[in-house]
């Protein structure tokens, strides 16, 4: 199982473009701003090739893509807001 992982510093509304080689689970999630942070927030895609995922505020977001295949080939890009 390949799992990729990033990280983005980002603005509300912009687009976060995820493309893989296969079908895959892709997650955008926000970063705990400090250690007590309870709460994060998740948009996620599931069985698909690619994504496109519009960012509600700006922030540092992590992305992560997981994939049954071991030669997954993916690109990670956004397009400002």
């Amino acid at each position: 199982m390949a799992m990729v992982k990033a990280s983005l510093t980002l603005f509300g509304g912009d687009t976060v473009v995820v493309r893989c080689s296969e079908r895959c689970h892709i997650h955008l999630m926000s970063a705990k701003k400090q250690a007590h942070d309870i709460h994060t927030d998740i948009l996620s895609v599931q069985n698909r090739e690619n994504a496109y995922l519009t960012v509600p505020y700006s922030g540092t977001w992590n992305v992560l893509i997981d994939s049954h295949s071991q030669s997954l080939e993916h690109s990670i890009s956004f397009v400002p807001a």
